[in-house]
């Protein structure tokens, strides 16, 4: 089977009946159409058009953006404390994105993690009163954009 293959593109090279695809998409997600014929007619394509392109599509960053968060923390240096901290994350259903650690100093160490919080089923807030309880982590929150 091919892998897919995904590419940021600028928008004024595009199709139109890509663009146009995307933006019926967007009339029936907002409710200003009241179904696909409405939405095709509207934006200037055939149903075929839509259809074809519909899932194709995405407009970059803008279902990632609310869903990721930086988690920074200040761990103890010993053996197993970010195995156990990842775990908590896991456990949270977080996805890690990155993780970037410092050299551990004064015996703590600091790590910056994006998370993507998708399909986490308890709040960040919750997620991180957790990892501040398992013995080794001194410090945890959430960076504000």
């Amino acid at each position: 089977m091919d892998k897919k293959k995904y590419y940021i593109v600028e928008e004024s090279v595009l199709p139109q009946g890509l663009l146009r695809a995307y933006r019926a998409r967007q009339l029936l997600q907002q409710g200003k159409a009241k179904n696909i014929s409405e939405a095709v007619r509207r934006v200037g394509i055939s149903r075929s058009v839509y259809y074809r392109y519909k899932d194709k599509v995405q407009l970059y960053g803008r279902q990632y953006r609310e869903d990721i968060i930086t988690l920074r923390a200040v761990l103890r240096d010993r053996a197993g404390v970010l195995s156990m901290f990842l775990n908590g994350v896991a456990k949270a259903d977080a996805n890690v994105l990155t993780v970037s650690q410092s050299i551990p100093v004064g015996g703590t160490a600091s790590i910056t993690m994006s998370l993507s919080t998708a399909g986490m089923k308890m709040s960040a807030e919750t997620m991180v009163k957790r990892l501040l309880a398992i013995d080794g982590v001194e410090d945890a929150g959430i960076l504000q954009e």
